[in-house]
C-alpha cells in the first residue's frame, strides 16, 4: 500500500471593514431585486429533472473494477485479481482405488485395493489457472491373494502379497470455473511418476477345499515343491516357495522401479479467506480411480 504524504500551505487573507473608513453601502436601486435572468435559469437544470437525476447517478454509481480492487485489497477478502499471481503451500490426501476389474485386464484373481497417499504441495495460481506441485507418499499394501497372469497355465496360480510403496512426484494443471469468489469448479489433468520400493511376495499355490480354479478363490500356498497329491500344482517351474521376494527390473524381475502417474481430474475449490483454500479432488488415471482433499495456506 502506497502512502503519499502531502504538505499543504494555506494562506489566509483577512479583510476588515472599518465604520470610520466607509459608510453603509447604498441601498439597492429599485428594480435590482429582480429574479435571476432567464439565461441563468436555462443553464441550471431543476433538481427533479431527468438530466439532474442522471448526473447524480453517474456521480454516485460505484466503478465495478474499482470495487473489485478495493475488495481484493481488504485483509480477509478471497477475491483474486486478474493478472496477479497467488502462491499457496499446504498438504494433500488421496485415496487411490485400484478395482479388481482393472487387475483382471492383465490377469485372473486379485482383489480391489485401496492405497492411501499424503504429502505436501505447493500451488501457483493466476487468472483462474493453477499448478499444484507435490511430492507425496502412497502405500500399495495387499493381503495374500491368489493371482496369475492371463497367459499363464491353469496350474500357475500363486499367492501374492504386496508391501509395495511409492513416492510420487506430480504436477496438477487445473482450470477453474468460478461460481463466486469463494467457490469454483476445477478441471484439468495431472502428470508425474512414482519411485517404487518395498517387497512383493510370491508363493506357488494349490487348490484348497471348495477352490475355484477360474477365480483363484480357495487356493492356498504350497508347502514346498512336489507336494503330494497336488496333481501338477506345486511343481519346479520356479522357486516361488517359502516367502520368495520378487526381484526388481534392475535385477531381472518383474517388480517395477518407476510407475507413471497420468490422470484426468475434476473437483471443487473453496476459498473462504485470502489466506486459505481447500479442494476436493476426484479423477481417474494409470493407478485407477482416486478421491482426495487438499488444504493450502496463502503466502
Amino acid at each position: 500500500m502506497r502512502k503519499v504524504v502531502s504538505s499543504l500551505v494555506l494562506g489566509t487573507l483577512s479583510v476588515c471593514s472599518s465604520v470610520a473608513w466607509a459608510a453603509d453601502p447604498p441601498p439597492a436601486s429599485e428594480g435590482t431585486d429582480a429574479a435571476p435572468s432567464a439565461g441563468t435559469e436555462a443553464t441550471t437544470p431543476a433538481a427533479d429533472s431527468p438530466d439532474a437525476k442522471a448526473d447524480v447517478a453517474n456521480a454516485t454509481a460505484p466503478d465495478k473494477d474499482s470495487a473489485l480492487v478495493a475488495d481484493a485489497e481488504q485483509g480477509s477478502s478471497p477475491v483474486e485479481l486478474p493478472g496477479k499471481t497467488y502462491l499457496f503451500v499446504g498438504a494433500r490426501y488421496r485415496a487411490i482405488i485400484l478395482p479388481k476389474f482393472m487387475m483382471n485386464l492383465f490377469g485372473d484373481g486379485g482383489k480391489t485395493v485401496v492405497a492411501h497417499g499424503f504429502g505436501p504441495e505447493f500451488s501457483i495460481r493466476k487468472n483462474a489457472f493453477e499448478y499444484n506441485l507435490s511430492v507425496w507418499y502412497a502405500g500399495y499394501g495387499m493381503s495374500p491373494t491368489a493371482f496369475k497372469a492371463k497367459d499363464d497355465g491353469e496350474k500357475a496360480w500363486e499367492i501374492v502379497e504386496s508391501k509395495l510403496k511409492s513416492v510420487f512426484i506430480t504436477a496438477d494443471f487445473l482450470w477453474s470455473q468460478d461460481f463466486s469468489p469463494e467457490f469454483s469448479l476445477n478441471y484439468g489433468m495431472a502428470g508425474g511418476f512414482g519411485i517404487i520400493f518395498g517387497d512383493l511376495y510370491r508363493t506357488q499355490a494349490r487348490p484348497g477345499p471348495n477352490a475355484n480354479p477360474n477365480t483363484g478363490d480357495g487356493f492356498v500356498p504350497c508347502g514346498g515343491k512336489f507336494e503330494d497329491g497336488m496333481g501338477g500344482f506345486c511343481d519346479d517351474s520356479n522357486d516361488h516357495y517359502g516367502g520368495y521376494t520378487e526381484k526388481s527390473w534392475t535385477d531381472g524381475g518383474s517388480k517395477p522401479i518407476l510407475f507413471p502417474w497420468l490422470a484426468l481430474q475434476t473437483g471443487l475449490r473453496y476459498k473462504p479467506h485470502k489466506n486459505f483454500a481447500a479442494r476436493f479432488d476426484a479423477g481417474f488415471g494409470t493407478s485407477g480411480f482416486f478421491l482426495g482433499v487438499g488444504a493450502d495456506y496463502g503466502l
